[in-house]
């Protein structure tokens, strides 16, 4: 081994021992006794009541080794509200934002997970699946949430924007805790990582969201491998998953929107710890538990003033075709379709850039206003 290899490795070993530990989970929890899959066990709420962290005193399938300091069970798993009886009873049963299925012969909630991932549905199936989604409509303040790789990071440090795409209701993922469980989410994240990431923000206007179903999201659906960046797009409004009730939102016409004061960036690790890294406010990012999450292209110990506010959606249209502008220059501007299609991809050579978007450089001279 050469002197400045080893020396570069010394130095990395020094700077992983100064890194300070993940924060302890919180100790103080009340807990109740549930039933899960016909069994009883203590659990806590959290996130509001939207998921479960059930506990085992013996090793079970699927449970984790619990890191909370201090518990007396060894075991835990993370289980979505809607999975948990109390006395008999759903969890759920008083909750408003709880999506409903309706009742009727032949209808439960396993017939609709089947539903959600059967693409091309009869138009029965659909309404059903419509109805099932509008139990539960986006209201201003919703958390919502969305994977983000490293170096979605990096360029959030500069840019103060929500990145356009497919989200989702913190509501419907909070049960996903490790990375393993969130890869459902059609992040980019390469397997084995030790973390994963997430930005988080509040729901300013629902109008700002849709529904990625047909027709307006039709071709996207239709997207063959060779053009498609992440999981397949269904078109039933619901992500791919044969365990879990995943609603999918997308930004209105896949735009970016202005980022909230109060998101947040976290990450998630195999033991299932959540970490808050950076929270947003004052157009500066400041780190809350960034030093303890290793996160490659960002320094993790300061404060990240951006450069760039997004304030608005900046719509567009190229040659006819709509969509909205990422970034530009006084000769060139980086032009985001808002209805991706293989017909559309043919006749303007976007190129994938993450799950369901699609950009191409093209001359400000050449764009008009959207009406």
């Amino acid at each position: 081994m050469t002197r400045d290899l080893a020396s570069r490795r010394n130095r990395a070993a020094a700077l992983q021992q100064r890194r300070p530990a993940v924060p302890a989970e919180s100790t103080h929890l009340q807990t109740h006794t549930v039933e899960w899959q016909g069994e009883r066990f203590p659990g806590a709420a959290y996130a509001d009541g939207a998921a479960w962290e059930l506990f085992s005193a013996l090793p079970r399938p699927d449970f984790l080794p619990n890191t909370r300091p201090g518990s007396e069970y060894p075991y835990r798993h993370f289980v979505h509200a809607s999975e948990v009886l109390r006395d008999g009873v759903p969890v759920t049963v008083a909750d408003e934002h709880a999506l409903t299925v309706p009742l009727a012969p032949g209808i439960d909630l396993d017939y609709v997970r089947r539903l959600t991932q059967t693409p091309h549905l009869e138009p029965a199936a659909r309404t059903l699946l419509d109805r099932v989604r509008r139990s539960a409509p986006l209201a201003p303040g919703d958390l919502m949430e969305r994977p983000v790789t490293a170096a979605q990071i990096a360029r959030l440090m500069e840019t103060a924007a929500v990145p356009g795409g497919f989200c989702y209701r913190r509501r419907d993922t909070a049960h996903l805790r490790t990375p393993a469980a969130r890869s459902v989410l059609g992040g980019e994240s390469e397997h084995g990582e030790a973390w994963v990431f997430a930005l988080r923000w509040a729901v300013a206007d629902p109008a700002d969201y849709q529904a990625p179903v047909a027709p307006d999201y039709e071709g996207l659906t239709a997207m063959p491998s060779s053009d498609r960046r992440g999981a397949p797009v269904l078109g039933t409004g619901f992500a791919i998953s044969s365990a879990h009730l995943l609603p999918e939102h997308v930004t209105a016409d896949l735009t970016d929107l202005p980022l909230p004061e109060g998101a947040s960036l976290l990450g998630y690790n195999d033991s299932g710890a959540e970490a808050e890294l950076f929270r947003y406010g004052g157009q500066q990012w400041t780190p809350v538990h960034a030093g303890a999450v290793p996160v490659p292209g960002v320094e993790t110990g300061r404060a990240h003033q951006v450069r760039r506010v997004l304030r608005e959606a900046a719509r567009a249209v190229w040659n006819g075709i709509p969509g909205s502008l990422v970034d530009a220059d006084d000769e060139w501007a980086r032009f985001r379709l808002s209805r991706p299609s293989p017909d559309v991809l043919s006749r303007t050579g976007a190129e994938a850039v993450r799950r369901g978007i699609y950009e191409k450089w093209v001359s400000r001279a050449e764009l008009a206003p959207a009406v």
